[in-house]
C-alpha cells in the first residue's frame, strides 16, 4: 500500500485554489525543515532555510480522489505538484542541475557571496582569461532588440557570468530565478506564440529577453538558434568585452578596476549556452530526484507514468527510474516474474513529431508542412510540449535499454561515449530484463485539454496550465485500460496564472482557435462529462 505519510500524498479536500495549495505546501516544508535542517541556527520557533535552491524538489504527490473515481476499476490517480517548486514549475530541477554542472565545468564563475561586497575590486578581476584577447570589437550589426538584451544581463552579472538559453518560458523562468541568486546576468530567447505573463516575469527577474517568430529548428531564427548564436557573439567571437569594460565596469568606478583602467578590454565575461534539449544534466535531474520521490512516495507501487514532453527531461528521467527499480527488485526476487514493469507513456498534442517516433519509429507530423502550419510551429494551444525532432534527452527514451547493467546510468555519465553505450544496449542480456524507457504514445487534443483543465478546476480545485491538463486527460485514458488497483501518476508542470492571456481566456480559445468554451451550451447534458469528452466508454 501506498505510504500515508501526509507530507507527501495529499488529498486536496482542502484545495480551492493555487493560493491555497501554495499554503498546503508552505506548511508541509515548514513541517519538515524544522525536522531536518541542521544549517545554521535554530529553535523551536523558527527555522533556516538555505535559499532559493534549498526549495527544489520534494514536492508532494496529490490524489485525485474524484477524477479516480469516474472509472470502475479502482485506479488510484496522482499528480505530482512540480508548479509547488519555489519557480512555480519543475523546471526549477533542471536549470539548478546544469547551472551547477556549467559552473562545475567552468562554463560558468563560481557563484557570488554576500561577502565579496567587501572586497569589490578582488572579486571582479579574479575572473579574467588567461587566454589571449581575440575579441571582434564592433557590434553595431547586431540587431536593437538583441543588443538590448545582451546589455541587460551584462549590467546585471555579478560574476561576469552569463547564462544563454532558448526557452518557452518556463526553463527561462527557473534559470532566471536562480541566476539571481547566484549572481549571474541571463539572455533568454523566446518564441513569440507564448503567453505575455512569462515575458513580463522573466523581465521583472532582470533577464534580457528576445522574442522571436516560431518556426522549425532548421531555420537560423528558432529560438534555440538565436540563443546559440548569442553564445557565440559573447563567448566565442567576445563581441562585448569592450562594451563591458568601456560602458559597465568603467563607470562602476575606480575601486572595482582596481588599478586595471589602463588595460586593454580583459576577457573578464564568461557566457554558458543551457540547451536544455540536449543538455543531459535535464534528464539526469528527474532520473536522480523526481522519480526516487514518486518511487518513495508509493512505496514503489508505480504502475504507468504519463505525461507529455517538450525536452523530453521529466518523462525519461523519471521514466528510467522506475523501470531500473523494477528489474533491479526483479533481480533480487522481491517481484513476480509474473508483474510487469511500470508503463511509461507519453501524451502528445497536435503537430508535433514525438507520437508518432514512438509508434512508427519516424518523428514527423502532417501539420510540420510549412503550407498547412496554420498559428505556430506544433499547431497546438498548448505550451512547452511537442516538438519537430528527436533532442539528446528524449532520444534516450527510445533506445533499448539492458538492465542488469544499469546502461541508463553509464549513459548519462559524462564519460561514457556513445560507442560505449551501444555496446551496453545491445549485448546479449536477457530479454526480460531488456526494454525502451517509453513503451507508447498517445495523442490529446487542444480540445480535450480545454475540457480537462475546467473539470480539473471545478472538481479537483486545481488551477493548471495547458500541459498539465494534457498530462492528466493522458492519465485517464491509460487508468481506464490498467488493471485494477493500478497507481497511475503524471506531473501538474505548472498553474494556469501563467496562462490567463491564451489558454484560459475565453475569446482567445473560442475565437482565435475556434474551440468550444466550456460552459457555453448549457443545454447539452454530455459537455461536462470528461470521459465522453475524452472518449472513454465505462
Amino acid at each position: 500500500m501506498p505510504s500515508n505519510n501526509s507530507s507527501f500524498i495529499l488529498a486536496p479536500l482542502a484545495v480551492g485554489s493555487a493560493v491555497a495549495a501554495v499554503s498546503v505546501y508552505a506548511a508541509l516544508i515548514f513541517r519538515r525543515r524544522s525536522r531536518t535542517c541542521s544549517n545554521g541556527p535554530s529553535s523551536n520557533d523558527a527555522v533556516i532555510i538555505g535559499g532559493y535552491q534549498s526549495l527544489i524538489g520534494d514536492t508532494p504527490l496529490l490524489y485525485l480522489p474524484h477524477i479516480s473515481s469516474l472509472l470502475p476499476n479502482n485506479v488510484k490517480i496522482y499528480v505530482k505538484m512540480e508548479c509547488l517548486n519555489p519557480g512555480g514549475t519543475g523546471k526549477d530541477r533542471a536549470a539548478r542541475s546544469m547551472i551547477l554542472c556549467a559552473e562545475e565545468k567552468g562554463e560558468l564563475p563560481p557563484p557570488y557571496k554576500a561577502s565579496m561586497i567587501a572586497n569589490k575590486a578582488d572579486s571582479k578581476i579574479t575572473n579574467i582569461s588567461d587566454a589571449p584577447n581575440t575579441a571582434v570589437k564592433d557590434h553595431s550589426n547586431i540587431p536593437d532588440d538583441i543588443h538590448a538584451a545582451i546589455v541587460t544581463a551584462l549590467k546585471n552579472t555579478k560574476t561576469h557570468g552569463i547564462l544563454i538559453e532558448g526557452t518557452s518560458g518556463s526553463t527561462g523562468i527557473s534559470l532566471a530565478s536562480l541566476a539571481c541568486t547566484r549572481g549571474h546576468g541571463i539572455i533568454v530567447a523566446m518564441p513569440d506564440d507564448q503567453s505575455n505573463q512569462k515575458k513580463e516575469f522573466l523581465e521583472k527577474l532582470g533577464c534580457g529577453v528576445v522574442v522571436v517568430k516560431n518556426c522549425s529548428i532548421s531555420n537560423p531564427g528558432h529560438y534555440v538558434n538565436v540563443a546559440r548564436r548569442i553564445w557565440e557573439w559573447l563567448n566565442v567571437e567576445r563581441r562585448y568585452d569592450e562594451y563591458y569594460w568601456e560602458s559597465v565596469m568603467k563607470p562602476a568606478g575606480d575601486e572595482i578596476l582596481n588599478g586595471h583602467n589602463n588595460l586593454s578590454p580583459p576577457r573578464l565575461i564568461r557566457a554558458a549556452f543551457m540547451n536544455q534539449f540536449e543538455n543531459l544534466a535535464n534528464v539526469t535531474s528527474h532520473y536522480t530526484s523526481t522519480g526516487p520521490e514518486i518511487y518513495s512516495q508509493l512505496d514503489g507501487k508505480v504502475d504507468a507514468f504519463i505525461m507529455s514532453a517538450g525536452t523530453g527531461g521529466t518523462l525519461v528521467g523519471v521514466g528510467a527510474y522506475l523501470k531500473e527499480r523494477f528489474f533491479e527488485n526483479l533481480q533480487q526476487k522481491h517481484r513476480m516474474l509474473s508483474q510487469s514493469p511500470p508503463r511509461i507513456i507519453l501524451v502528445d498534442p497536435p503537430g508535433s513529431s514525438l507520437f508518432n517516433k514512438i509508434k512508427f519509429g519516424v518523428a514527423y507530423a502532417s501539420q510540420q508542412s510549412e503550407r498547412k502550419l496554420r498559428r505556430h510551429r506544433y499547431d497546438t494551444l498548448a505550451e512547452g510540449i511537442g516538438l519537430d525532432r528527436v533532442t539528446a534527452n528524449f532520444g534516450l527514451g527510445c533506445e533499448m535499454i539492458s538492465w542488469e547493467k544499469k546502461a541508463f546510468a553509464k549513459r548519462i555519465d559524462e564519460t561514457s561515449s556513445d560507442q560505449n553505450y551501444e555496446q551496453i544496449s545491445n549485448n546479449n542480456a536477457s530479454s526480460t530484463l531488456q526494454s525502451k524507457i517509453i513503451d507508447d504514445a498517445l495523442s490529446i487534443s487542444d480540445q480535450q485539454a480545454v475540457h480537462m483543465a475546467h473539470h480539473l478546476l471545478r472538481h479537483e480545485g486545481l488551477f493548471v496550465g495547458s500541459s498539465s491538463a494534457m498530462n492528466v486527460a493522458g492519465a485517464i485514458i491509460v487508468a481506464s485500460q490498467m488493471p485494477e488497483g493500478s497507481n497511475i501518476v503524471t506531473v501538474v508542470c505548472d498553474g494556469g496564472q501563467r496562462h490567463t492571456s491564451r489558454f484560459w481566456n475565453r475569446d482567445f480559445v473560442v475565437n482565435e482557435w475556434g474551440l468550444k468554451w466550456p460552459g457555453d451550451n448549457v443545454t447539452d447534458p454530455l459537455e461536462h462529462d470528461i470521459l465522453h469528452q475524452l472518449g472513454i466508454k465505462v
